[in-house]
């Protein structure tokens, strides 16, 4: 069985990619337990920067639903899971003093959106795509979207593609800010590659200063957001709406939403 996360350490670089082409890339809890583990890792091994991709043409498409479903999680240990084991990751993304490259190629979206925006910065191919789809099965952001997304392309834009489930292309992402560089796909990797070769080289501890000063000087508390999300979704997945948007999902249809 292929790992779902593949790990490749070189030159002090800690290249982690998503690896689950059979579902485009969506996570799921042994995906997230692995990403925590290795950043985590990564902080005492050497290594100056972390990259975060995916397999092929894919950044991450969200959570695997169907594995979702097909495990039948109620609600309660939904809440569980976001607290324990995806809540843990995307601390450990916040948290590490090593500066966290998210490089995104193709669809990033849902909780795959909201990993890339978790970390320090997004460097993407002008075939990215970006959405906050959690509108489209009737949940909110988590994965700490309700907090990253204001902050890095204010109020308005965030209100916006969370309340529509908007799909953005990579042109759209760098002009209100949610990507930091675009690049030609063809070029893309090496381009990635010579952006964090070049953050390898700089001084550790100002990096690591730099990023916990920057984080800091935000208002408001990223783990706070992440425990108000957790909550707000098990309040959705006690409603008729939250199962309904599951099963609209899964059979391809559009969901009937009641309000309850």
């Amino acid at each position: 069985m292929n790992p779902k996360v593949l790990v490749q350490r070189k030159d002090r670089i800690c290249r982690l990619t998503i690896n689950r082409p059979e579902v485009k890339n969506a996570v799921d809890n042994e995906t997230m337990i692995r990403l925590r583990e290795e950043i985590e890792t990564s902080e005492a091994d050497g290594t100056r920067v972390i990259v975060i991709t995916g397999t092929g043409d894919t950044f991450s498409s969200g959570v695997d639903i169907k594995a979702v479903l097909d495990t039948n999680v109620s609600p309660g240990e939904a809440f569980r899971i976001l607290m324990e084991i995806y809540m843990p990751t995307f601390q450990a993304l916040r948290s590490s003093p090593l500066p966290v490259i998210a490089a995104i190629d193709g669809i990033a979206v849902g909780i795959g959106l909201n990993l890339a925006l978790a970390c320090d910065l997004r460097l993407a191919s002008d075939r990215a795509q970006f959405a906050e789809i959690f509108v489209r099965v009737g949940l909110i952001p988590d994965g700490g979207g309700t907090y990253t997304l204001p902050h890095l392309i204010g109020a308005g834009r965030a209100m916006e593609l969370a309340m529509t489930g908007e799909t953005i292309d990579a042109a759209r992402a760098l002009e209100i800010g949610l990507i930091n560089r675009k690049y030609p796909a063809d070029e893309f990797q090496k381009s990635v590659e010579k952006f964090a070769g070049f953050l390898s080289q700089q001084a550790p501890l100002a990096l690591a200063r730099t990023k916990k000063a920057i984080w800091a000087a935000l208002e408001g508390s990223f783990e706070e957001a992440l425990v108000r999300e957790a909550e707000f979704q098990r309040e959705i997945f006690l409603s008729e709406d939250g199962f309904e948007g599951f099963r609209a999902f899964m059979e391809k249809r559009p969901p009937q939403w009641k309000g309850r």
